[in-house]
Order: structure tokens, then sequence, then C-alpha cells
């Protein structure tokens, strides 16, 4: 990996590392489907990092006395 690459993958780690502190998730698991490890592809950590926060802000907009 180029330095800016380990940047990159550095940097979507970090998103990810703040998008669980922000969560209400206690855990997750997830597996590669190709050949390259999800862990190493800053697209597939930061896809990780959305899903968290997706899925917080639905269970936030369903739950509650605003919820519709």
């Amino acid at each position: 990996m180029t330095p800016e690459q380990v940047a990159d993958l550095k940097a979507a780690w970090a998103e990810l590392a703040e998008a669980a502190k922000e969560s209400t998730a206690t855990g997750f698991h997830a597996c590669s489907r190709g050949a390259k490890a999800w862990q190493e592809d800053p697209a597939a950590v930061r896809s990780v990092a959305a899903l968290l926060r997706r899925v917080d802000a639905e269970d936030a907009a369903t739950e509650g006395p605003t919820a519709k």
C-alpha cells in the first residue's frame, strides 16, 4: 500500500470507530465476499460505518414519542 492508501484506510477506520461509539450497537460481524478483506478496503470500512449510522437513524425515527 502507498502512504496515501494507508492514510485513507486509517481515516476510514477512524470513521468506523466514531460511528460505533455513537451507535447503540453492541457489536457486529462482517465477512469479505472477494479476494480482498473488507478490513483492508477503505470503501468497505466506510460502508460499515454508514450502515451503523443508518440503522441508528432508522431506529430513532421509529421509537419515542415523536415517532410517526
